[in-house]
């Protein structure tokens, strides 16, 4: 993340400052969104840095905490991600409906989606880091909590859907946007209702 944030941020500033208008106001939000990303990949960085060595004395028991807190932190922090990017995507997808997209509108386009299949991801535990410790993350009560988040994302993206086909019958555009939001909605849904359940089992608990 940090890494696509500094390109983007390289990028905007330098494509930018050639720019006047709404072109230069583009670039600029691409940079802020860049800015934004090396920031965030930072923090994740620094959480996951390889010189923390408190893992090799803790008990069991504090180990699966610490690794459902970092699941739960990663739930609710890429659907904030995936919504940042969702409102750089729109003036994007106008200009690909209008035929006029580049290849920096195609991949604007593109990362509000791939958050939301990572979030979703990350939720139903495939990504490295749930395969790694699943014996820490995986349990009965982790599996019905899955199935509850993965039911209200079904939900969200078959409401997003069917908006985005009455939307697209009257504004092509606005059925593309709305069928982008629904993908990055459903992650959205997936991740941060797995994490508010997760949550309130541990409080219950």
């Amino acid at each position: 993340m940090a890494v696509l944030g500094v390109v983007a941020t390289a990028v905007g500033f330098a494509i930018g400052q050639a720019r006047s208008g709404d072109a230069a106001t583009g670039w600029g939000v691409l940079a802020g969104v860049g800015a934004s990303c090396v920031l965030v990949g930072a923090w994740l960085a620094w959480l996951s840095r390889p010189g923390d060595l408190r893992w090799i004395t803790e008990a069991p028991q504090n180990k699966r905490e610490r690794l459902q807190t970092w699941r739960s932190r990663q739930l609710l922090l890429l659907p904030l991600v995936a919504l940042i990017f969702l409102f750089v995507a729109i003036e994007p997808v106008r200009n690909v409906v209008a035929g006029e997209g580049r290849l920096r509108d195609y991949l604007s386009i593109l990362l509000p989606v791939l958050y939301g299949w990572v979030t979703a991801a990350v939720a139903m535990g495939w990504d490295g880091y749930s395969r790694q410790n699943r014996r820490f993350l995986e349990d009965e009560l982790t599996v019905v909590i899955r199935a509850r988040a993965m039911a209200a994302a079904f939900m969200v993206l078959m409401a997003g859907a069917t908006a985005a086909l009455a939307l697209f019958l009257l504004r092509p555009e606005f059925g593309a946007i709305a069928l982008m939001a629904a993908v990055a909605a459903a992650g959205a849904t997936a991740g941060v209702r797995f994490a508010w359940l997760d949550r309130e089992a541990g409080q219950g608990g």
